[in-house]
């Protein structure tokens, strides 16, 4: 694959040194060197991923463009207690248990539903209750 549309080819670059995230940075590098004629297994090496990914991106630059850099929503775990309502139940359950979180954890499992363990709950209080 080879890019030849210079405008196409300045904003790779400027992607790879200003973009938001690693990934989306690594994508556009990775195009450049192939553009550039490094072997997709040299690609690999360098990024430490493997022939997949980096024949993966080319892919999706092909079938995309420039969108396929980014990461996709919905990627990744998703959070056990991912509503306003939950959030409110554990926040309920702290106040009344301030000194005892196992106490609050194991009313917050039986009023919710829920099925976390105990570091799910502490990592929880941690992000989102400090």
């Amino acid at each position: 694959m080879k890019i030849t549309d210079t405008d196409i080819l300045k904003e790779l670059t400027s992607i790879k040194n200003t973009g938001k995230s690693k990934q989306e940075r690594q994508r556009a590098h990775a195009l450049l060197l192939s553009n550039n004629g490094v072997i997709k297994d040299e690609i690999a090496k360098i990024f430490g991923v493997s022939q997949r990914s980096v024949f993966g991106w080319l892919k999706a630059y092909k079938e995309q463009g420039i969108s396929s850099l980014k990461c996709q929503t919905g990627r990744g775990r998703k959070l056990l207690i991912n509503t306003q309502e939950d959030a409110e139940i554990v926040a309920k359950n702290i106040k009344l248990f301030p000194h005892q979180p196992k106490k609050a954890f194991a009313l917050t499992v039986k009023e919710t539903g829920i099925d976390m363990s105990y570091d799910t709950f502490k990592y929880f209080l941690k992000k989102h209750l400090n």
